[in-house]
């Protein structure tokens, strides 16, 4: 082999260990966004009352019930509307975080994209060239 030959594989080589840096780098991102994202979510607090303020239900960002404050005034129906109240107002609750938990969640959702695939780490491979299969 000449000369040029090996400084053909040091440069490939530095290429690699470059862009191997820059994975890794990337990937320190993702888990500050991933650690941020589930520091948000433990913190999550929703809240729903009924239209004349007798029930609130406060939730946490997977819907469930944290506390449930009944004013009087919600005690001067009977106790069929008083449990539709508390259910109507709960479910509330539950969709509104839901929905928050989901904008929490949305900045996450193309991270995974970004993982470039081994052809593009080491030229002349493929990710089918190297399958793994598991026999039974």
């Amino acid at each position: 082999m000449d000369r040029n030959h090996f400084a053909d594989y040091g440069s490939a080589a530095r290429d690699l260990r470059s862009r191997m840096h820059e994975m890794l780098d990337a990937y320190e991102q993702q888990q500050t966004q991933v650690a941020e994202v589930q520091r948000q979510l433990a913190d999550l607090r929703v809240q729903a009352a009924t239209s004349d303020g007798s029930v609130h239900v406060i939730v946490d960002s997977a819907g469930s019930v944290l506390e449930i404050c009944v004013t009087p005034a919600a005690m001067r129906g009977t106790a069929g509307q008083l449990s539709g109240l508390l259910t109507d107002t709960a479910r509330e609750a539950a969709r509104l975080a839901k929905e928050q938990a989901a904008a929490v969640v949305a900045p996450l959702a193309g991270l995974a994209g970004g993982m470039p695939d081994l052809s593009e780490l080491v030229p002349g491979t493929s990710a089918a060239d190297h399958e793994v299969t598991v026999e039974s």
